[in-house]
């Protein structure tokens, strides 16, 4: 847990602002989950009849899991159980409850406490044409902006992408376009960037995500991989990213963790 939310302020409603992406994730047992998984989800819907239906018809191909889930709520499970299902739920799957509320998530340490000194370490933005991939609330899309000549923000959450044009427009910015595109499948042709920014975006997949991130970078641009601030304090470098030759970058964060940053660029 990182504990970036406290549970109890939260609601299962929570999952009407989530995408189908985040519902397939969510309603399929969990290998790092301690206990049932499929018990404790039946009974954190038990009591929202309207956000089961939201899920079976925004993820159809989990509504056989989600109806078992259901079908195991004991008939006499109280509110106070359903309200600790509830609140164990939410808790165990903060990193995407923060994708439901941006405001929380603007408050979490690793866009709070993070510093745009960073990227300008890995790159000089001036003049490029950048994206940034899995873009959140826009932590390096807004602090690219400042030298870029354009930046594509790409967010395959509607509340998050949602957040950045609201920003957009309170601050009458004009170098930043905000669209939907998952790290492996970007919606740009064929090197289209000087530059392809991320941060704790790399790590599922990392063949193909590298590869659809180059895919869309000119020769001779670059990959940047600039991490928020946390308090982990890291040993080493992410060996996989080593591996495939980029170039590591280390500081010590406000929150007491070790970052490290990523940099490659791409072969012309």
């Amino acid at each position: 847990m990182y504990n970036w939310i406290n549970a109890e302020d939260y609601t299962m409603d929570t999952l009407l602002y989530f995408d189908q992406w985040v519902l397939d994730y969510l309603l399929k047992d969990q290998a790092g989950f301690d206990g049932d998984y499929q018990e404790l989800l039946g009974r954190a819907l038990s009591r929202y009849p309207h956000v089961a239906d939201y899920c079976r018809h925004m993820a159809p191909e989990r509504k056989d899991y989600l109806e078992a889930a259901l079908s195991r709520v004991p008939s006499d499970l109280s509110d106070q159980e359903a309200r600790q299902a509830e609140t164990r739920f939410l808790q165990y799957h903060e990193t995407f409850v923060v994708y439901a509320w941006p405001e929380a998530m603007e408050q979490v340490n690793y866009i709070a406490d993070w510093d745009r000194r960073w990227l300008d370490e890995l790159i000089d933005l001036t003049g490029m044409v950048v994206l940034d991939v899995g873009a959140g609330t826009g932590r390096l899309a807004f602090a690219a902006a400042r030298d870029a000549l354009r930046v594509y923000a790409s967010e395959p959450c509607y509340r998050l992408r949602d957040y950045m044009r609201m920003r957009i427009e309170k601050e009458n910015l004009t170098k930043i376009k905000v669209l939907d595109g998952f790290v492996t499948d970007l919606p740009f042709e064929d090197n289209t960037f000087d530059a392809v920014l991320s941060g704790h975006v790399v790590g599922d997949d990392y063949d193909r995500e590298i590869e659809e991130m180059s895919r869309v970078t000119k020769p001779g641009g670059w990959l940047v991989i600039c991490n928020g601030d946390d308090e982990f304090k890291r040993t080493a470098p992410n060996a996989e990213l080593l591996q495939r030759g980029f170039e590591a970058f280390r500081h010590t964060s406000p929150s007491g963790g070790i970052i490290y940053n990523y940099r490659l660029q791409r072969n012309t």
